[in-house]
């Protein structure tokens, strides 16, 4: 007896896009997201550095004590809060409301980080002020990145 056969190749597993899943990214993008995140924080320190004339031996450490705390916290609450997918970047009011909630709370653990990792009492004006300035300028990237790329790929959601 023959057994039957289907003459139609076995189909191919679905590739993920944003139109078949809206939290998907490019790897590329990713990157830049991540990327982007990273100066923005470095440039937070940066500023944070020069406000307060931290020069000569021993800044390159204290940029780093700073920059840790904040980058790990960022990743740590960007990653739960979604920070890393489709729907963080579109519609606007999602992008800077995720955006906002994440800054609120990862700038907050960054300093608590700091303190820990320093030893030192957490500075209740140091989380206002780090909170404020993340806010606005993690803000500022993400929304400038969300339109940003919709001009370059108008097809997303």
């Amino acid at each position: 007896m023959l057994s039957e056969q289907s003459s139609e190749p076995p189909a191919a597993p679905e590739i993920e896009t944003p139109t078949t899943n809206p939290d998907w990214l490019p790897r590329w993008e990713l990157v830049t997201l991540l990327a982007g995140d990273m100066i923005v924080l470095i440039l937070f320190v940066l500023l944070g550095r020069a406000s307060h004339s931290v020069t000569g031996q021993g800044a390159l450490m204290a940029f780093a004590n700073t920059a840790a705390p904040f980058t790990l916290a960022w990743v740590l609450v960007g990653t739960v809060v979604g920070m890393y997918s489709g729907r963080a970047l579109y519609p606007l009011g999602r992008v800077i409301w995720r955006t906002a909630l994440a800054a609120l709370l990862a700038a907050p653990l960054g300093v608590v980080m700091r303190a820990v990792w320093l030893a030192r009492p957490v500075a209740p004006s140091f989380v206002v002020v780090a909170t404020l300035v993340t806010l606005v300028m993690m803000l500022i990237w993400r929304v400038g990145w969300s339109r940003l790329r919709r001009l370059w790929w108008p097809e997303l959601p």
